[in-house]
């Protein structure tokens, strides 16, 4: 999931789809592609950094981008990653996405995180006209409120691989709202020998008494 999200960052603002369409047209555009920002002067805010959010945070950080994660609780300083530069909690929501260039929700689908951007909340984008993208879950905004974002100008673009409801369907505005990306929930695609080496390592921490990784807490629901 963490090179999904770089790669676009990446393809974004390097320009490769105008480099697709240059190629194509046969143009020697250097002008032109020669304007882009570099990494280490951009900003991400990752919703949610638990396991997956930690790796998004990890690879962004390589990469010099400014990381911001946005946390239940704010952790003690000896439990913070130091590929984290600044924590914030959801009621901050608001500072960090009038903060970020890019905001990128990794968060799980709970009572309390549905429909957390729904409504007007993404207005506070527009300080930096922040690019959205959703790898986490499709319901963390209804697609209303999205479309309004990108109409009215306070989000730049979306990267969106998870929606509401999926497959999304052919006729949905999403698919021609410009400066919009769709992927069809293939940021993360678990391969075999992946499921084979998490469950035999699982299996052998159960017989010897050892806690078990990405353990299910049914309280948090997730």
């Amino acid at each position: 999931m963490a090179e999904y999200v770089m790669g676009h960052i990446i393809a974004r603002e390097r320009n490769f789809k105008c480099i697709n369409q240059c190629q194509e047209k046969q143009v020697w555009d250097q002008k032109g592609l020669a304007k882009y920002r570099l990494l280490e002067k951009l900003t991400i805010g990752i919703l949610g950094v638990g396991d997956i959010g930690k790796e998004v945070a990890r690879t962004c950080k390589t990469f010099g981008m400014t990381v911001w994660g946005l946390v239940r609780k704010i952790p003690m300083k000896a439990d913070r990653m130091s590929y984290i530069d600044s924590y914030r909690q959801i009621s901050e929501l608001p500072e960090l996405l009038s903060s970020c260039d890019y905001v990128c929700n990794v968060l799980p689908s709970t009572p309390e995180t549905a429909g957390l951007l729904s409504g007007d909340v993404m207005r506070h984008c527009q300080a930096k006209k922040s690019v959205f993208i959703n790898v986490g879950r499709g319901n963390i905004i209804d697609d209303d409120s999205l479309l309004k974002a990108l109409r009215e100008g306070w989000i730049s673009g979306a990267i969106l691989d998870v929606f509401d409801t999926e497959p999304l369907p052919p006729t949905h505005p999403l698919w021609t709202t410009p400066n919009v990306t769709i992927t069809p929930h293939v940021a993360c695609v678990f391969f075999d020998w992946q499921v084979a080496e998490m469950f035999s390592k699982n299996y052998e921490n159960f017989v010897k008494g050892k806690p078990m990784e990405y353990v299910v807490d049914w309280e948090m629901g997730y």
